[in-house]
């Protein structure tokens, strides 16, 4: 405060060291350590062998995880991976964690009454390290489509798309919806 009042500090700065985050704010930054956390054991799990991973989150009533992976420009799901060590870790210690995903995640959007997550696309590209979320929230008109016909229709257009995007774009590919 003093530095501000000699005029050796913006007052700008002296704001942003009050900033408060907001309740909403917590909710989100939870949500990104969870979808960070999940790529991070998505692509170790791998033994980081891939181009890119993909994730589909269900987080409604029955939730899950649908991962697929980008290997030698092509699309597979994780159970046609030909490690059969990597398929029982991600089935093992992976896919049984969707339930509490969903429940931890959503509560904590629950408790600031902002719509819980309903499906979540996750994208990551492993030479640049860049990864990409999109949400489709409870209160979105997207939230009656069915699991597996988001799943197929991103699959699809994914499968298209990573022919003309070079692996080290460092952008985000389609979503669907």
């Amino acid at each position: 405060m003093e530095a501000v009042n000699k005029e050796e500090v913006a007052v700008a700065e002296l704001e942003s060291e009050f900033y408060l985050e907001s309740a909403l704010d917590e909710a989100n930054q939870f949500w990104v350590e969870i979808a960070q956390n999940l790529i991070v054991n998505a692509v170790k799990a791998t033994d980081n062998t891939v181009e890119r991973a993909f994730i589909l989150i269900d987080m409604g009533e029955h939730p899950s995880f649908n991962i697929f992976y980008q290997i030698d420009g092509c699309l597979v799901m994780w159970n046609e991976l030909e490690n059969p060590i990597m398929t029982e870790k991600i089935q093992n210690e992976l896919l049984p964690q969707a339930s509490d995903v969903a429940i931890s995640v959503n509560d904590k959007f629950t408790q600031v009454d902002h719509p819980r997550i309903s499906f979540a696309e996750l994208q990551f590209e492993w030479a640049t390290g860049a990864w990409f979320s999109h949400i489709i929230w409870e209160d979105n008109d997207n939230v009656k489509l069915d699991k597996a016909e988001i799943l197929s229709k991103w699959f699809n257009t994914l499968s298209e798309e990573i022919t003309m995007k070079p692996l080290d774009s460092d952008s985000k590919l389609s979503w669907y919806p």
